[in-house]
């Protein structure tokens, strides 16, 4: 609870009982190497801080995985778009480690922001953050070649790179493994 509050407080300043009012709505949860946090097909029904592990954010399409997004430690994960409209999602959130992380349902959330201003700021900062990265992806992805997208990856995010699957980090940079093992031998 002390990283979230941490991170928290990076947003915008909360005093104690802004705190308090946010912490008991947090929920602790555990899923190992593999779990699901959601599958497609379900309706969203939390916002996960991952405070240990990682996860993938991924789709099926044709019987193949496409790896959208990874999200690590420190950081917010949800199948957004269904946690705001309660329609299914289309994706798969999995846990690619075991996973520590704390969540927050989308009812008492809504609840919370009633009734904090402070609260409902910082849900609105986590979800622009999340609306530039995923516009920053989608920049890239338009943009830059398969070689170009993998030397940003490595320049951003090493630890992506260094800790992710293959087959998951080459779907993401929507190139086959050996492609990507092609990239790897240049660079």
């Amino acid at each position: 609870m002390d990283r979230l509050r941490q991170r928290f407080d990076l947003l915008t300043s909360q005093s104690d009982d802004d705190w308090l009012r946010f912490s008991t709505i947090v929920e602790s949860v555990a899923y190992q190497k593999n779990d699901c946090l959601i599958q497609a097909g379900q309706a969203e029904k939390y916002i996960y801080y991952i405070d240990e592990g990682m996860v993938r954010l991924f789709l099926t399409n044709n019987g193949r995985d496409i790896s959208l997004d990874f999200i690590f430690s420190n950081d917010f994960v949800s199948a957004y778009s269904s946690f705001l409209t309660g329609q299914p999602t289309a994706f798969t959130v999995q846990a690619l480690s075991d996973v520590q992380a704390l969540r927050f349902s989308r009812t008492k959330l809504l609840a919370l922001y009633d009734q904090s201003h402070k609260a409902e700021r910082i849900g609105r900062l986590i979800a622009e953050q999340a609306f530039l990265r995923k516009t920053s992806r989608e920049v890239q992805f338009l943009t830059n070649n398969a070689k170009q997208r993998y030397v940003q990856l490595l320049e951003q995010n090493p630890v992506l790179v260094q800790t992710i699957p293959v087959r998951h980090l080459a779907s993401y940079l929507g190139i086959a493994p050996e492609s990507l093992s092609r990239i790897r031998r240049e660079v």
